[in-house]
């Protein structure tokens, strides 16, 4: 009985030993096994481009397959891609139009597209580019961009776009071919008024060209010329009667590339045929200017304007007159001035103004062949007027009676006060008249005053005027004897 258990027992570690040296063997394959399957994985990772069936043959297909997803979560390149968010759709704009007519903006509108957030607005300057420039972002459907050059062509642009998730989506674009309105032709003129009538305006460098149309006085208006090109700013009507005004209106157009055609508001001039520019005579003496024309039949008054540039736009205004001469105020020596004369018909409440030429003159101080100097008596007969004038200011300007016409006329010439008096009495033939203050200055003839006289100036000198002395109100010779003395020049003409 013990021998067989000693062989029980003997047998029993026998087979414990073989189960343990099993398992040892066993463990050790199952590491080398290990092994096999991670140089499959770096096979694969390695040689990404080898065929398939060389990987599969390191390792069974289930194995590298497991392989792979175990590695999958540390391995970047064999995540999945994320998938792109799903883009909306974006409606293109419709309705796009113009709604303003003004020369340095464009105002735009156009009909909500379903499901927009927004709108982005662009605009080019076709006359100069083809970038367009992004001008706004607006959630409403009407736009105005200002700071436009006139008579412009410009694309504008409106794009719808979609917010989704914080980002925008754009759709297509709709565009427009439009522009900004042309100015109104500035400074209109007249050129010639006789029996041809020409007007003139300011070139338009964005224009195509312009329209003329011409209307008797509070007529109706008729195209009668379409000027092609930005350069012909001139028209020359030769179909006028004399004694007619017209109406004068200038519109400024732009042709787009399309075909649309922009016009401007028109500027409008009245033209009188044959209210023409008076040939006029032109002459300067004692620091002033003396001009003198014929008549114009259509005339009822001259305006009288100067410049020292005689391309000048405004000239300055000197005066007007209804009669065919004119003088001028005291003008500084030696600077040469350009005149114009200008015909002006006032009739039935309108009024229109005639052409006119330009005509230069040095103004001169000297008179008869002499110079007057700042201080000196100036008498015109013609217009029955003295001025005194001390150091080159005016210190009197006075209506005075010369003497009668034809009979007992005031001497013209350049002379000089030779006697003073005051509390005299002046005699000779039939009268013996007494005065304050008396300045002779040519013979007998001299300036005094004429308690006797109760207004001076106009025409009494043709019938009632003195014996050849200078009547003078009296305020007006006191104040001239005060500032003179003997040698004082008295300039008659």
């Amino acid at each position: 009985m013990k021998r067989t258990s000693k062989r029980l027992l003997a047998s029993l570690l026998a087979v414990l030993t073989v189960l343990s040296v099993f398992a040892t063997v066993s463990s050790f394959a199952a590491e080398e096994e290990g092994e096999a399957v991670a140089a499959a994985v770096e096979t694969v990772e390695v040689a990404a481009e080898a065929p398939a069936e060389e990987v599969a043959a390191e390792a069974p297909a289930e194995e590298v397959a497991a392989g792979l997803q175990t590695e999958a979560v540390a391995d970047p390149e064999e995540q999945e891609t994320p998938q792109e968010p799903e883009q909306p759709t974006v409606g293109r704009v419709t309705g796009l139009g113009k709604t303003s007519y003004e020369t340095n903006r464009i105002s735009l509108k156009w009909n909500v597209t379903e499901g927009a957030s927004g709108y982005a607005v662009y605009i080019c300057d076709a006359d100069k580019t083809s970038v367009f420039s992004k001008v706004a972002e607006i959630k409403q459907t009407a736009v105005t961009v200002t700071n436009l050059r006139q008579s412009t062509m410009h694309y504008c642009r409106v794009v719808a776009y979609v917010e989704k998730d914080g980002k925008k989506y754009y759709g297509e674009p709709t565009t427009l071919t439009t522009a900004t309105q042309p100015v109104k032709p500035a400074v209109l003129m007249r050129t010639r008024s006789s029996s041809v009538c020409e007007v003139k305006w300011n070139m338009n460098n964005n224009a195509t060209g312009y329209k003329v149309y011409r209307a008797p006085l509070g007529g109706s208006y008729s195209l009668v010329k379409t000027i092609v090109g930005k350069k012909n700013n001139r028209y020359t009507d030769t179909s006028v009667k004399v004694g007619t005004t017209y109406t004068y209106k200038v519109v400024t157009y732009r042709v787009l590339t399309n075909g649309n055609t922009y016009h401007s508001a028109g500027s409008t001039i009245n033209v009188l045929s044959g209210l023409g520019a008076p040939n006029f005579a032109i002459s300067s003496h004692l620091y002033k200017v003396w001009l003198s024309w014929n008549r114009n039949p259509y005339a009822t008054r001259y305006d009288i304007y100067y410049s020292k540039d005689p391309n000048a736009i405004a000239y300055t205004y000197a005066g007007t007159t209804t009669g065919t001469s004119f003088m001028t105020s005291r003008m500084a020596s030696g600077q040469k001035l350009y005149f114009r004369v200008y015909p002006i018909c006032r009739k039935n409440g309108v009024t229109v103004t005639g052409t006119s030429d330009t005509k230069a003159i040095t103004v001169s101080n000297s008179m008869y062949g002499t110079a007057a100097g700042s201080t000196y008596v100036e008498v015109n007969i013609n217009q029955q007027r003295m001025w005194f004038y001390k150091d080159g200011k005016l210190m009197v300007d006075t209506p005075v009676v010369t003497g009668t016409k034809y009979y007992s006329d005031t001497p013209k010439g350049f002379f000089s006060i030779f006697q003073r008096a005051t509390n005299t009495t002046l005699v000779g033939p039939g009268y013996a008249s007494p005065v304050d203050y008396w300045m002779a200055f040519s013979g007998g003839c001299g300036i005094h005053d004429a308690s006797w006289r109760d207004t001076f100036g106009g025409s009494i000198y043709l019938y009632s005027g003195s014996h050849g002395c200078v009547n003078t109100p009296y305020n007006a010779v006191k104040t001239i004897y005060n500032n003179t003395g003997y040698s004082t020049p008295v300039i008659v003409y």
